[in-house]
């Protein structure tokens, strides 16, 4: 059977490169280089310049035919077209705030479903005739201690046995040889309840991985959604553009219509092997430990497919701007729950902890801690390691002066919860005097006299 490859036409990924370049927002990489460390370390210097720099294009990758593309998302600019019409607060607040339903996750589900009703149907993928193996996926090793090469911005794709949803998360993905990779579910995410489903019920697990579709599709995988909404609908609704979906041949699982390239598989609940180590954000190494293990049954692409990866390590990284552009959104939810929550800052040396700075109305009469219990059992930050609250009249930004603000107003024995593993600290009191100002006269007198000093 010949297999029926995706246009460049139709896949979102090149339609996206397109627009970067037509900006001047993509960069050309023409010289050969490899997937061990030297692309990860020429995209970490990128992603630490000013304002996150450009997209970067690998066009000859010495370890495999196919082009790798980084720094997808590493800027403001780039983030925002992910996250679509939740890039903007004004806008997201008003449907939000008009949709029906008790609370954020009711009205949410009611936009996502009014979309899903007019959005298109599902085709199939035809399998290729000829088969690719794992290895000859150009993933990268981003740190001389990792484990081997890993798949770092793959959406995978399940199906939860007791509900029949489909579940997408993006997970990191070790590739062991031709035909297995080692899938990481932390504890406590969909993907590990899941598994731990099919384990019970001792039964393979099918398991689809996407590499490559509409930005949007990333950005849905990586948002805490409530249960009843899929990430499917979700993506639809967020971007509001044209998503078509198609049933992996094998796996029979929904996935992206566009993506460059599809792996489809199964995991056998009873086998696991060590993974890693890997250099993650926290800026160490996260230590070997037991993981799932995929077995690839086939692995199919595009006509010329671009391959996207993302390099973790120490922030600013692209990870930090791609959470930041959901700033908005975030903030529309929880303000429909909490009212008195009226501004949200993600702070970026813990962006992927969810540590967040809350600006807070506290005339609402809403204690800081029982509003930290709220958010930590339910919602986009359930599992926020740190919650700053300031009052909302504060600039919550830069946050080397709510640092300040919280050293000098605090009361550590009154206003520091530490609970599981996790702090709140409420930098909400009262300032204890009038603050230090200069003189309204005196400042005029200087603008006055500004040239007269020398500067």
């Amino acid at each position: 059977m010949k297999a029926k490859l995706l246009s460049n036409k139709s896949r979102s990924l090149k339609s996206f490169l397109q627009l970067l370049d037509s900006q001047g927002d993509l960069h050309h990489v023409r010289t050969t280089v490899s997937c061990n460390q030297e692309i990860a370390a020429i995209t970490d210097r990128i992603c630490k310049s000013t304002g996150g720099g450009q997209a970067l294009l690998f066009e000859s990758v010495r370890e495999s035919r196919y082009p790798v593309v980084t720094n997808l998302f590493g800027s403001a600019r780039r983030a925002a077209f992910a996250w679509g019409r939740g890039a903007s607060f004004q806008d997201i607040a008003k449907l939000i705030n008009n949709a029906p339903g008790r609370g954020s996750d009711e009205r949410l589900h009611h936009l996502v479903q009014l979309r899903r009703r007019c959005s298109e149907g599902t085709g199939r993928f035809d399998l290729p005739l000829r088969k690719c193996g794992l290895t000859s996926l150009p993933a990268l090793q981003n740190w001389p201690g990792d484990g081997g090469r890993f798949l770092t911005l793959a959406l995978v794709y399940l199906r939860d046995p007791q509900s029949q949803r489909i579940n997408c998360g993006i997970y990191r993905m070790q590739i062991l040889d031709d035909d297995r990779a080692a899938i990481r579910f932390l504890p406590g995410s969909d993907g590990a309840r899941i598994f731990e489903a099919y384990a019970q019920a001792n039964r393979s697990m099918p398991v689809a991985v996407t590499l490559g579709s509409d930005p949007a599709w990333v950005a849905a995988a990586a948002f805490p959604l409530p249960m009843d909404v899929a990430e499917s609908d979700f993506a639809r609704w967020l971007s509001d553009r044209s998503l078509t979906s198609a049933q992996g041949p094998l796996t029979d699982l929904t996935i992206p219509a566009d993506a460059e390239f599809v792996l489809e598989g199964v995991m056998c609940p009873e086998e696991s092997i060590l993974e890693g180590p890997f250099g993650n954000h926290t800026g160490y190494y996260a230590t070997p430990t037991r993981a799932a293990v995929f077995h690839l049954q086939a692995l199919y692409h595009g006509e010329d497919p671009v391959f996207p990866a993302t390099v973790v390590g120490p922030p600013p990284m692209e990870n930090v701007h791609l959470m930041r552009g959901s700033e908005p959104l975030t903030l529309a939810l929880l303000n429909v729950d909490y009212p008195c929550i009226e501004r949200l800052r993600f702070i970026e040396q813990g962006i992927f902890h969810g540590c967040t700075i809350l600006g807070v109305d506290t005339s609402q009469g809403q204690c800081p801690f029982d509003l930290a219990h709220a958010l930590w059992r339910r919602g986009p930050l359930k599992r926020s390691r740190l919650l700053i609250f300031c009052n909302c009249e504060m600039e919550i930004e830069p946050l080397s002066v709510v640092l300040w603000r919280l050293i000098n107003r605090i009361d550590p024995e009154k206003d520091i919860l530490i609970e599981h593993g996790r702090m709140a600290i409420d930098s909400t009191r009262p300032a204890g005097g009038p603050s230090v100002k200069v003189s309204p006269v005196i400042e005029g007198l200087i603008n006055r006299r500004w040239h007269e000093y020398g500067f």
